[in-house]
């Protein structure tokens, strides 16, 4: 078996860990703790838990959160807290080490993925669902607070994180090449933002929103296109993956981004990318084509060699890991796209 290159160890572990990253986020889960701990801490001390016996609460396990002054409201779950916010649902399973799957199948409860996504409005779920997760969580939860006697809010923040890294890890495989493409739009959209070369954006929906009103901790997945202050444009999209407009509407540059880290599926991607960059330049003849990938083998660069359509070339990890390579970049798309003078 060849050996995979570096550059595709390298990238494989740095695409992991910004997709991890990225998807903590996007799902909510820094926030998550700390909305339970603040509606604790506000309507927690009111809650009536003389029902637990019934919601599978263990005494034991009772005792213990008492004896290390935990509130209840961090670690169990209570019917209230669940029917007026079906969506904290994700937050108890988390905890309680469950994943979405075996929450379904301990309960009997089908919904769980729409619970937890915010699709079940409050009120709405019915007593037969809140008995069934509020005894499958508590019941769970009991057995893990008898074990672990030292528990604390970091523990049970910790179990969180565990459990949401552990469902992310199972969708990343999939998403590989998803996740390199958005790291270098990434790059694109915060090398020019420093340049202040950005006029506004806009999103999925083609909403426009100019750059001094743009949140700083806005999503570059919402992105569809930046608008530049010299009147060019840039679109994010798919095949290819990022094109660059003049002022007059023409194509003057185009970026596909492969980042499959197989290396023996490099000849299929090549395959697709130079049938993208042909129908640009048949259109466009004096159009940059730029291919960022995540592997060049032997093969593949004798036939980008052979290509009279493919005019430039990086690879992603120099691009991800060099602050020198990452200017050089987009210092040539700048280029491209006359935002700064041709040396």
């Amino acid at each position: 078996m060849a050996k995979v290159p570096e550059s595709v160890v390298k990238e494989s572990y740095f695409l992991r860990s910004t997709f991890t990253y990225n998807r903590l986020r996007s799902e909510g889960y820094f926030e998550l703790f700390m909305k339970i701990r603040k509606l604790a801490r506000v309507e927690g001390a009111k809650l009536n838990w003389d029902d637990r016996k019934k919601w599978s609460i263990s005494e034991e396990a009772w005792d213990t959160l008492m004896a290390n002054k935990i509130d209840p409201m961090l670690v169990f779950l209570h019917p209230k807290v669940l029917q007026l916010n079906p969506s904290f649902l994700k937050f108890y399973r988390s905890v309680a080490l469950i994943p979405q799957k075996g929450m379904k199948a301990l309960s009997g409860v089908t919904s769980i993925d729409r619970i937890e996504d915010g699709k079940v409005k409050a009120g709405k779920l019915s007593v037969k669902q809140v008995e069934k997760l509020v005894k499958t969580i508590n019941e769970t939860l009991s057995l893990v607070v008898i074990l672990a006697s030292d528990i604390n809010e970091k523990k049970i923040e910790g179990m969180m994180y565990a459990t949401a890294g552990t469902k992310i890890d199972g969708s990343w495989r999939n998403q590989i090449g998803n996740e390199g493409e958005r790291v270098i739009r990434k790059i694109i959209f915060n090398e020019l933002l420093s340049h202040q070369e950005i006029s506004s954006v806009e999103n999925k929906d083609d909403v426009l929103t100019e750059i001094g009103e743009w949140d700083a901790n806005g999503d570059i997945d919402d992105i569809k296109k930046l608008h530049l202050i010299n009147g060019y444009s840039i679109l994010f999209s798919s095949e290819p993956d990022v094109t660059m407009y003049n002022d007059s509407g023409a194509i003057v540059g185009i970026i596909e981004i492969k980042s499959g880290l197989d290396p023996a599926g490099a000849l299929e991607r090549l395959g697709a990318m130079l049938k993208s960059f042909e129908n640009t330049l048949a259109e466009y003849p004096d159009a940059v084509t730029i291919l960022v990938a995540s592997c060049i083998t032997d093969e593949v660069a004798k036939r980008l060699n052979a290509s009279m359509s493919v005019r430039q070339r990086y690879l992603t990890t120099d691009i991800t890991s060099s602050e020198a390579e990452k200017r050089k970049f987009v210092n040539r798309l700048r280029v491209i796209m006359q935002l700064v003078g041709r040396k």
